[in-house]
């Protein structure tokens, strides 16, 4: 396992690390989230990150019991929870009227139900898991200041904010000597990449701001599974077709229009993940893992076994190659193009990925 630092903080997490969105939809099958997380810290991985929504806080109870039962000690586990929604957002489940947002209220009380769901004395990370519109953003920072004060916390941090929402609330933090974000969990992976390879580079240069990032897999899709356009039994397509988010991906990506080039694009990985011999998981989370910005990508698993596929993917990072990087490239298509190249008032093809994928000093090896 490779560990780094979680951006300007001195907290290091493995390069890998299990959420549990999914399984928190599943409380029967808690035998088996105790297996995986047995599993997960077998092979280095002290990151698990999970939130009060998964599974209206059925994924906080899951990992509760599974570090009670596992007795793996405090100091080795880095546990992170997102506060916003009370239940999932995904479901027709009614929502009390201040069981949502970022009020203090709902911070405080939030973090506290999520500490007994846990059963631990303190968190390592929560997240605003949205923006909130409705709430002054100086109360949301004053309340998660009060937790780290308190010692119920000790960082905080943002989830799909826009740049300008975190540079605002740093402004704020400096202006009141509050304690700032330190670290943003945005979606990355090979298919969505705008936010995080342009949009996010000031806070990385800036702030040395920590990432988490999720779905390095785009919900399996990169997985190789569904290369044939069919969704075999137990895949998450197929496991979960009922459910809202996912049918959202699937409209996403396999809509009748797309399906034909998503499917030519698939083959396309697969193709590159055998030249270098690899499987295709391994190939999309190394392509994640290669970015220095990245501090840990948030996996999840079904079966403990699968796990070992995804932490090989740290050996295959060093077989991305200038020529294997451009090939993916090639093949994706969605290249973002950052800044202009004021000799020629052309973007400049040069992106901070193509800059990032030899190591940061930071990274300890």
């Amino acid at each position: 396992m490779e560990y780094r630092f979680l951006g300007n903080t001195g907290i290091k997490v493995s390069a890998i690390g299990l959420g549990n969105y999914l399984n928190g939809e599943t409380p029967d099958k808690r035998e088996k989230i105790i297996q995986i997380v047995k599993k997960a810290y077998s092979l280095g991985i002290n990151f698990f990150d999970t939130a009060e929504s998964y599974g209206y806080g059925e994924g906080e109870l899951q990992y509760g019991e599974a570090f009670k039962e596992l007795g793996i000690p405090r100091e080795e586990l880095v546990v992170s929870s997102k506060i916003f929604w009370a239940v999932t957002p995904f479901t027709s489940q009614i929502q009390k009227v201040n069981q949502i947002g970022l009020s203090r209220k709902h911070i405080i009380e939030g973090v506290k139900v999520s500490l007994k769901r846990l059963q631990l004395d303190y968190l390592d990370i929560v997240y605003c898991h949205r923006f909130d519109e409705d709430t002054p953003l100086e109360e949301t920072i004053k309340a998660f200041n009060d937790l780290i004060q308190q010692g119920l916390i000790h960082y905080w941090g943002t989830s799909e904010w826009s740049c300008g929402q975190i540079f605002e609330a740093r402004e704020i933090c400096a202006k009141l000597n509050l304690t700032p974000p330190v670290c943003e969990q945005p979606q990355y992976n090979m298919m969505v990449r705008e936010r995080f390879e342009v949009e996010y580079g000031r806070l990385f240069d800036k702030y040395r701001m920590g990432s988490t990032v999720w779905s390095p897999l785009c919900a399996g899709i990169l997985t190789g599974k569904y290369n044939d356009g069919k969704f075999p039994l137990g895949s998450r397509l197929n496991e979960y077709k009922d459910s809202i988010l996912l049918k959202r991906i699937f409209d996403t990506y396999f809509a009748e229009d797309k399906k034909e080039n998503l499917l030519k694009l698939l083959n396309a990985l697969g193709e590159v993940a055998n030249k270098i011999g690899c499987t295709q998981t391994q190939l999309a989370m190394a392509w994640v893992l290669a970015n220095r910005d990245v501090s840990t990508a948030i996996t999840s698993a079904t079966k403990p076994e699968q796990l070992d596929e995804i932490v090989k993917s740290l050996e295959v990072v060093k077989k991305l190659t200038p020529e294997i990087n451009k090939e993916i490239d090639q093949i994706l298509r969605n290249k973002p193009q950052v800044g202009i190249d004021y000799k020629t008032y052309m973007p400049n093809k040069s992106v901070r990925r193509d800059q990032n994928i030899v190591k940061n000093q930071y990274f300890d090896q």
